[in-house]
Parts: C-alpha cells; sequence; structure tokens
C-alpha cells in the first residue's frame, strides 16, 4: 500500500443488541446511545383518557406504585401488563446505574411537545414508545479516524428501548434526538421516560430536561 498506513475504522457511538444486556454498553465512554431491540412488548389499547403518570418511587415499589397510578386512570385491560413492563425496565435501568430511586414518566402524546433536535440535561435517560412513532434520534458514523463525520437521523422501533446519554455524563457528546412531529396527523403516543433522580446542582435544568422525551 506505498507504506501508507491503513486507520481502521472508528468504533460506533451506538450500541444494539437482541437482549437487555444492551443496557450495559451505556458504561462504555465512547458510547452515548444503547438500544435494546426486543422482539416483543406488550400491546396497548385505547389512549382515551389516559392522563399523564409522573413518579419517583424506590426501585422496590415502582411496581406498586405504578399499579396504583394506573387505579386512577380509565379502566383498561393492558394496565397491568404496561405496569408490570415498566417495572421491569425500571428495574434494569437502576443496576446499570446504580439507583436505589427511579423517576418515571408515562403520556399521552397527541402534539409537537419537543420537536426540536437537542440533548438533555441528565446523565443517562430511558425512553421507549409503547405506542406510535418512535423517539428520532442522530447516529454520527465515520470511515476513519480523520473523515469527516456524517449525520443520519434514525428512528426507535415501537416497543425499542433506548438509554440515552446526557450532558451531564457526555458533555458536547451527548446523543441528539427529539420526538417525531406528529400535531395534525391525528397519531397518538405512549411515551415512557426513566431517570434517576437530578444531582441538586442541576435540579433546575434537570426539571426542564424533565418535560421532554
Amino acid at each position: 500500500m506505498n507504506g501508507a498506513s491503513i486507520l481502521a475504522p472508528v468504533r460506533s457511538h451506538v450500541h444494539r443488541a437482541p437482549t437487555v444486556e444492551a443496557f450495559a454498553a451505556i458504561l462504555d465512554p465512547d458510547v452515548n446511545l444503547a438500544i435494546w431491540e426486543r422482539p416483543s412488548m406488550p400491546s396497548v389499547g385505547s389512549l382515551d383518557g389516559f392522563g399523564t403518570i409522573q413518579m419517583t418511587a424506590t426501585v422496590d415499589r415502582a411496581h406498586a406504585a405504578l399499579i396504583d397510578a394506573f387505579a386512577q386512570q380509565p379502566p383498561a385491560a393492558w394496565h397491568a401488563d404496561i405496569a408490570a413492563d415498566i417495572a421491569a425496565l425500571a428495574e434494569s435501568f437502576a443496576a446499570i446505574m446504580n439507583l436505589s430511586h427511579v423517576v418515571i414518566r408515562l403520556e399521552r402524546v397527541v402534539g409537537d411537545a419537543c420537536k426540536l433536535w437537542h440533548a438533555d440535561y441528565v446523565s443517562v435517560r430511558l425512553i421507549c414508545t409503547y405506542r406510535g412513532s418512535g423517539t428520532q434520534w442522530i447516529e454520527r458514523s465515520v470511515e476513519t479516524a480523520d473523515a469527516p463525520a456524517v449525520e443520519t437521523s434514525r428512528s426507535l422501533a415501537t416497543g425499542t428501548v433506548g438509554l440515552f446519554k446526557g450532558r451531564i455524563l457526555a458533555g458536547e457528546q451527548a446523543i441528539i434526538h427529539r420526538s417525531p412531529p406528529i400535531a395534525g396527523t391525528g397519531e397518538e403516543r405512549l411515551l415512557l421516560v426513566i431517570d434517576g433522580p437530578p444531582p441538586a446542582e442541576t435540579a433546575a435544568l434537570w426539571e426542564r430536561a424533565m418535560q421532554r422525551g
């Protein structure tokens, strides 16, 4: 090769796997999005009348707290399965992030609440869309270390779970993402967000970030 050295491809900042073990990759400094491409998920029925569920709970009490919260919603057969699924995701997330408490938000989305590209002021955020279009994110790819990055818009599939590294851990390398614009389409989304409690010194920034997905 005329004595020229060949540069190895740069590692991807995104890790994908078909099992929940995908979550552990978020601890890698070079990974800012870990995706669990799970093959199946609980089905969700009508969202009529569904109001936002938001809570902070200990990991061992999350399932019971979710059952109580769903009991305040219009009755639906799918609630029990989704409550169990969220509790299991919260447990896995907490184990990876070494958390005793989790902050859970489950909401019906019908508009463009967060359609602008952004990175959240959090450490790591779990996002899953149970119904409707999944969260969109920007993948940066390069062929070699000296090549310019190519940015491509991607979307999580419905039911796929992503751990999104935010600015607290990743700074300017935090994953850029947004909620898909759906205003005027008639589409409904059921969006799950799980975080750890905010550091006291960044609570105000974190509170604003909590409203984004």
